[in-house]
């Protein structure tokens, strides 16, 4: 376990994960969990770990609650990330399919960044 906690440091002190999207309601620029995915791949191989994510809904009242897991490994140990978030059903514009994606999409993203401790700078 020391060996992947290592490499997990090495990662999360490089690591670079850029604000790819813009808001042009709220004028700021955010990142993705494709952002992250993008900024870790480079570290896969050189490390020879690998990294995933994994969801499961873990309440539905008063709203549906997605449990979102970010888990890097290198075969032998894991080290994990949560995030849970809450699917917006009265989401206006959206079919139910699109509240859970856009929950799903907020939950990768908020469970790797805990995982690869993102931060602005």
């Amino acid at each position: 376990m020391k060996d992947l906690t290592k490499k997990l440091a090495d990662i999360q002190t490089k690591l670079k994960a850029k604000k790819s999207s813009y808001n042009s309601f709220g004028k700021y620029y955010f990142r993705k969990a494709e952002d992250i995915l993008e900024g870790v791949k480079p570290f896969l191989l050189q490390h020879n770990v690998y990294v995933t994510t994994t969801e499961e809904i873990v309440g539905i009242e008063p709203v549906p609650l997605m449990k979102t897991t970010a888990t890097i490994s290198d075969g032998e140990n894991a080290i994990h990330a949560t995030a849970i978030v809450g699917v917006d059903l009265q989401q206006k514009g959206m079919q139910t399919s699109q509240q859970f994606g856009a929950a799903s999409t907020y939950g990768k993203k908020y469970a790797l960044g805990n995982l690869f401790l993102i931060d602005d700078t």
